[in-house]
């Protein structure tokens, strides 16, 4: 955690409540930013610092990262899994907490202009797994966090020429400023980039309690869509309110 910390410091975090966390198992739904770079976790560090380390947080990560062994067990050790249904599912029966991101590419390669909008992408898998298991949501947004690097385009159409969606399954191969490369297009914005030192803000809600017990599959998949739209509605204006504040980006 101490890389987190010296990021945390770096971006001038401020988290607000932390408190609205349950102690039992809960989905954590937050939005993506900032490509690659992991400043949408930082919340957790302040998290950590007030609840310790006796209920960790799970956080599912497209499995592209995992196709390395050796980052897929650095990744494992720090309580990062790969993104499956099951696997999150069974953590969250346990009395685990599990940290998702829905909006996944799509989102955290949205352009700097939409650095305000929630993009979940009508990805509502997030949904159909907390009915199943029964638990809570709990909403969690960032500002800021989309300003430490400048999206150009999301680069669908590169995307498609590529066929990305076939062999890593994702969608966009953005066009992007960065530190210190400057111009970055398409595969290179896999390369570690110096983040611009944007002021991000967290806002953890309320506990969404959209059901008070598991729902079997079939009754899952169609409160889903109910389920959803509430969330990404939810999670706009959490973001809408911290934006309010901002007077510019990435200085705050």
């Amino acid at each position: 955690m101490a890389g987190f910390d010296v990021l945390s410091r770096y971006h001038r975090c401020e988290v607000r409540g932390i408190e609205n966390v349950p102690e039992g198992p809960a989905l954590i739904v937050a939005n993506h930013n900032g490509g690659l770079n992991p400043v949408d976790g930082l919340f957790l560090v302040e998290y950590y610092r007030q609840r310790g380390y006796d209920q960790p947080v799970f956080i599912l990560a497209h499995d592209i990262l995992f196709r390395f062994k050796r980052v897929a067990k650095l990744l494992e050790s720090v309580g990062i899994i790969r993104a499956r249904k099951g696997q999150a599912r069974s953590l969250l029966e346990a009395g685990h907490k599990v940290l998702v991101f829905p909006g996944g590419d799509v989102e955290s390669m949205r352009p700097f202009r939409d650095r305000r909008r929630i993009v979940l992408a009508q990805r509502q898998g997030f949904a159909r797994l907390a009915l199943r298991a029964g638990v809570p949501i709990v909403p969690v947004v960032s500002a800021g966090s989309h300003e430490t690097m400048i999206v150009l385009t999301r680069g669908h159409r590169l995307a498609r020429l590529m066929q990305t969606q076939k062999w890593a399954r994702i969608s966009s191969l953005p066009i992007i400023l960065a530190a210190p490369w400057g111009l970055l297009l398409g595969p290179t914005c896999a390369l570690p980039y110096l983040p611009l030192p944007s002021k991000i803000t967290f806002q953890v809600g309320q506990p969404l309690a959209l059901h008070d017990r598991a729902c079997c599959e079939v009754e899952a998949a169609e409160r889903a869509p109910t389920v959803y739209d509430t969330v990404e509605q939810t999670m706009q204006t959490m973001l809408d309110s911290l934006y309010e504040e901002r007077l510019l980006p990435i200085f705050g």
